[in-house]
């Protein structure tokens, strides 16, 4: 009996169909591109019955062996090319564990039946998780329009999260004890960008609410009049959201998501925050020891 492989394409686009789309009348307010391709929370691409949460809860969200083949289509520049895959490596060093590998980025090979594209659109964007049970096109949009732009490592490494199957930070389940939401000062009509989630929706994998996460909106985000929509509760200086790269919190969660964190005693020294190019040995050092605090104060707890 001859047998049939249907390939998922999951694409991820900076992508010009709009879900849930900005009212024409404030288009022109957004700066941000991640706020401007109209799709859930911005720049989430997810099926309507899908779970949503910090972190996905089914294990089908996970990619397999945490493997993700991705096709770099033509309209990305040679140049973007390698600052995306120079994000990803730099993603896969951060997650190592004992040198091991948690998490990988290659192109896809003909025997990949569901892999991510990427291509130039409008806004950032990126579909949330592996979504196995679906049949879709999975999509990661990375616009180059100057002035706005999405090639910037942070914000590679934000759709590429969402790739993972993590959300924003500030829809934790316990956001309200760290931030409070200005709706008086957010766009008409994109409420639902701040929406809240239960915890039979989210993991939050036992680590503690991360102000500065790369998957954090910034305290301005969807402003209407420049004001910001969220303000820390914990300490009112304290900014939000950063798009330079993974904080140590950000690392820690996608180790336990995949299962690959080894406890903070066996804790590889790979494990190190790298926000630019520069190799700076005391910063390496630094970030280290943060993350194995933070393991230390947080036991591992992972829900399947």
């Amino acid at each position: 009996m001859m047998k049939y492989l249907t390939t998922f394409l999951l694409i991820v686009t900076f992508d010009k169909t709009f879900v849930n789309a900005v009212p024409a009348s404030e288009t022109k307010r957004f700066t941000n591109p991640e706020e401007m391709g109209g799709h859930y929370q911005g720049d989430m691409v997810v099926p309507k019955d899908a779970p949503r949460g910090a972190a996905s809860r089914p294990s089908w969200q996970r990619w397999p062996n945490g493997v993700i083949p991705y096709d770099m289509t033509s309209s990305i520049l040679s140049n973007h090319s390698a600052l995306i895959v120079d994000a990803m490596g730099r993603m896969e060093d951060l997650t190592k564990v004992n040198n091991r590998m948690c998490i990988q980025f290659r192109p896809k090979t003909d025997a990949d039946p569901i892999f991510i594209t990427i291509k130039n659109g409008t806004g950032c964007s990126a579909h949330v998780g592996y979504l196995q049970n679906f049949t879709l096109n999975r999509t990661l949009t990375s616009m180059y329009a100057p002035p706005y732009t999405c090639m910037i490592t942070g914000i590679i490494q934000h759709e590429l999260l969402h790739i993972l199957g993590f959300f924003h930070e500030q829809s934790r389940p316990d956001r309200d004890d760290y931030v409070s939401i200005q709706w008086e000062n957010i766009i008409n009509g994109t409420e639902f960008n701040f929406a809240k989630y239960s915890e039979d929706d989210i993991d939050t994998l036992g680590l503690p609410y991360d102000y500065g996460s790369v998957m954090h909106y910034e305290a301005n985000a969807f402003s209407s009049n420049g004001q910001p929509t969220i303000i820390p509760k914990r300490n009112l200086t304290t900014p939000l959201g950063q798009r330079v790269g993974m904080s140590s919190i950000d690392i820690a969660e996608v180790q336990r998501y995949y299962g690959c964190l080894l406890p903070p005693t066996t804790l590889s020294s790979s494990t190190l925050i790298r926000p630019t190019t520069t190799k700076s040995s005391s910063l390496n050092l630094i970030a280290s020891i943060s993350l194995q605090l933070v393991l230390l104060l947080f036991p591992i707890h992972i829900n399947y």
